[in-house]
């Protein structure tokens, strides 16, 4: 969706008023691709239809059964084929509610799978497609009945298909935990990047935000990837470029420059050729034949 105004596309900072919110098999269509964002965690499950997922800079494309846990933070946008159906279920939820009265060992293995893989998706199938469908179906005749106790009974629940998932995730998270810490330093910049990429990026506001040198994390991250920070953060710039000269046909070239993070069309038309090969006017006239990621 772009502001009628400024022809950007808005980037929404949704809010939740409840501490847990279920939008439960869900078929009305969605008029146009936003961008968003929240302060929450998101279970999303695709049950019918033609969509890609963009988070950050993952592009998902869904088929029936998938499911993507989302830490929330990180914009996000769906881009459903026209004519399609898109049949979803979405769960959003507050993590200091769902583990309130938990120790913290569940804490730690109910939140793993969002706090360590942050953005995953799972392609269930079979029995487990099986479980969880059903698992869900409970909540939502839950949430729709009355009677005592039935917010406790929604977070049991809620809480069930958590351990459903750390299960499934369990692989994931151990070999994601099991980097050094250099990397998990290397892995912060790219979190830090992917969070603040539309806007100023300064060696010293990551090194301060990790609490470190800007010259130790200089050579830190080259020594593990090879590149340099601002190398990434271009990457980074130029891929959400692409993804909003595929999604947004009539946006002008301007406008996909500034919604990158890029201050000066002309820095933006340079760094865009020299990555992808292609100036930015001929990618959009040909993305049809060009990878968009």
């Amino acid at each position: 969706m772009t502001s009628a105004s400024s022809g950007l596309p808005s980037f929404d900072r949704m809010q939740l008023r409840e501490p847990f919110d279920l939008t439960y098999y869900n078929e009305q269509p969605l008029s146009a691709g936003q961008f968003h964002s929240h302060a929450f965690y998101e279970i999303f499950y695709f049950h019918e239809g033609r969509c890609t997922y963009l988070i950050g800079d993952s592009v998902f494309v869904l088929k029936p059964g998938d499911l993507l846990l989302m830490n929330g933070l990180t914009l996000h946008c769906p881009s459903v084929e026209p004519g399609s159906k898109y049949v979803r279920s979405i769960i959003h939820f507050d993590p200091a509610w769902l583990c309130k009265d938990l120790p913290e060992v569940a804490k730690g293995i109910l939140l793993e799978p969002f706090e360590t893989l942050r953005n995953h998706r799972i392609a269930l199938t079979g029995s487990d497609k099986q479980e969880f469908e059903a698992l869900l179906d409970d909540v939502q005749r839950i949430s729709m009945a009355g009677g005592k106790y039935k917010q406790e009974r929604i977070t049991l629940r809620i809480q069930e298909l958590m351990y459903m998932i750390a299960g499934w995730c369990l692989n994931e998270v151990q070999e994601q935990e099991a980097v050094s810490d250099k990397e998990r330093h290397v892995q912060h910049v790219v979190s830090f990047v992917e969070d603040h990429f539309m806007q100023d990026i300064t060696l010293e506001g990551i090194a301060r935000d990790m609490h470190i040198t800007k010259h130790y994390l200089s050579a830190l991250f080259k020594e593990v990837t090879g590149t340099t920070v601002f190398k990434y953060v271009y990457h980074r710039r130029i891929n959400q470029a692409k993804i909003l000269l595929k999604l947004y046909p009539h946006m002008s070239i301007t406008d996909v420059s500034r919604s990158a993070g890029f201050k000066h069309l002309a820095h933006f038309s340079r760094m865009f050729k020299s990555q992808v090969g292609v100036t930015p006017e001929r990618y959009r006239r040909s993305n049809d034949e060009l990878s968009l990621t």
